[in-house]
């Protein structure tokens, strides 16, 4: 793809330049660390985020079999009730909707944790899509700060904020989860940053000083300061600058041959995919499994909209969780060979739905909701949905007996990944603000074990 001038000024603006910024700041040189990302000789731990924005309704997506006010003879769900026959048994109460099937077929991996009633007190619950979202993403519920959870586990934790390239997110506009005072980078598309299609790479990137002798950025910010240079701030802007455009320079999005039989189905396909919305989401995990696999990224967030279901739920959750459920297959198959035991996918949506069904065939606003989360280190199995676990009549739980009612706080989930996928235990403090008052003061705050601990 040719990239006009335009299309390389976005570049500083989309914060290409941000993610890097840290790290280069101390390190006047940086062919070790551009080596190393592009050859991939360091292993870590890495995450996928898939944000399901507009509210999920989790009890038709991990369905509570087991409870009888489910199974009401269609009473509370009429259009919606799905029946155990149609649905896939998880572990005989609990089910997974029918269009989950490709991550179903994980699940003899042990590689799938399906969480349910996972949310946070009522006492902040709004239900305002955008306090939510807002909550979930900065792991504050009551506040709207623009800082979230991503943004300080990328910069606090040992090993994550010295790499080149540590986070990105891949979406139309720059996800809560990555903002905060330490800027990281925004991509809307991989393909938008190719410089050897106008020839410009080599002169503009240049070679770092042998010498007095350098070319192009490298040869003006990798070189020694003095008198008639720049300050260490406007070199740190132009080195990671420069590095992001190596990183994403060596990257051919276009060219990219998944493995595993991994597909990332566009509009020439013949998968079964035809909304617009579809071909998006999977460009935008294509790229992430790009980065993921092929640089130092440790944490990517994509997102897909639509789950605000008011009306006619049906039909639209079936497309919505066929694509969700695909996107979880085809990163497992592309990474299978290589990441997975290291990477983890973990989906969020802002809160749930109403267990009664409302009159335009749809469910609104909830609390808890469910998350999906999968990777080789996961401890797979089905979470607070179980006969031990739900009670008759949980489907109505919550204090307005209208939805289910969460019984573990998604920053407890949060912690643990911080704690046992990143092994990053003392910043757990930082990463979610106050968790040292939350923690051990009553079972919702208690960790799940979906991962093993250290």
């Amino acid at each position: 793809m040719r990239m006009n001038r335009r299309q390389f000024l976005r570049v500083g603006r989309n914060g290409l330049l941000m993610g890097a910024m840290a790290p280069l700041l101390k390190c006047p040189f940086i062919s070790r660390t551009l080596q190393a990302a592009m050859l991939g000789t360091s292993p870590a731990k890495k995450m996928l985020v898939i944000f399901l924005r507009g509210g999920m309704d989790g009890a038709n997506v991990l369905i509570p079999h087991g409870d009888p006010d489910y199974n009401d003879n269609f009473a509370s769900r009429p259009t919606l009730f799905i029946p155990p026959e149609d649905a896939y048994d998880l572990n005989g109460f609990a089910s997974a909707h029918p269009s989950l099937e490709k991550v179903v077929e994980l699940v003899p991996t042990n590689n799938v944790a399906w969480i349910h009633r996972v949310g946070y007190a009522e006492s902040y619950f709004s239900q305002s899509h955008f306090d939510g979202q807002q909550f979930w993403e900065n792991a504050q519920p009551g506040s709207v700060v623009e800082h979230g959870w991503v943004n300080r586990l990328i910069y606090n934790a040992t090993g994550l904020r010295d790499v080149t390239f540590p986070a990105a997110s891949i979406s139309t506009n720059l996800q809560v989860l990555f903002r905060g005072p330490d800027p990281l980078a925004h991509i809307q598309d991989l393909a938008d940053y190719s410089l050897d299609d106008i020839g410009i790479s080599e002169k503009l990137l240049g070679a770092v000083p042998n010498g007095d002798n350098g070319t192009g950025l490298l040869g003006v910010y990798s070189r020694a300061p003095d008198p008639s240079g720049c300050d260490d701030l406007v070199r740190g802007h132009g080195l990671a600058l420069t590095s992001s455009l190596q990183v994403l320079d060596n990257l051919d999005p276009d060219s990219y041959v998944p493995e595993g039989g991994a597909t990332y189905p566009d509009s020439g396909n013949d998968e079964g995919f035809n909304q617009g919305r579809a071909f998006t989401f999977f460009r935008e995990l294509r790229d992430a499994v790009i980065l993921l696999k092929q640089t130092d990224c440790r944490v990517v967030g994509i997102q897909l909209d639509g789950f605000d279901t008011h009306a006619g739920q049906e039909s639209e959750l079936e497309d919505l969780l066929e694509i969700v459920g695909h996107g979880i297959w085809a990163t497992y198959a592309d990474t299978a060979a290589s990441i997975w035991n290291d990477l983890m996918i973990v989906t969020l949506s802002e809160f749930g739905r109403t267990s009664q069904e409302n009159g335009s065939s749809g469910t609104d606003h909830g609390e808890a909701s469910c998350m999906m989360i999968a990777g080789g280190g996961v401890t797979g199995g089905v979470y607070n949905c179980d006969s031990t676990t739900w009670a008759d009549g949980d489907l109505f739980s919550s204090s307005s007996a209208r939805y289910i009612k969460q019984k573990t706080d998604f920053r407890a989930v949060l912690a643990e990944i911080v704690d046992r996928h990143f092994g990053q235990p003392g910043i757990l403090n930082t990463v979610i603000p106050s968790w040292n008052t939350l923690s051990g003061s009553n079972a919702t705050y208690d960790y799940l074990n979906f991962l093993p601990s250290v």
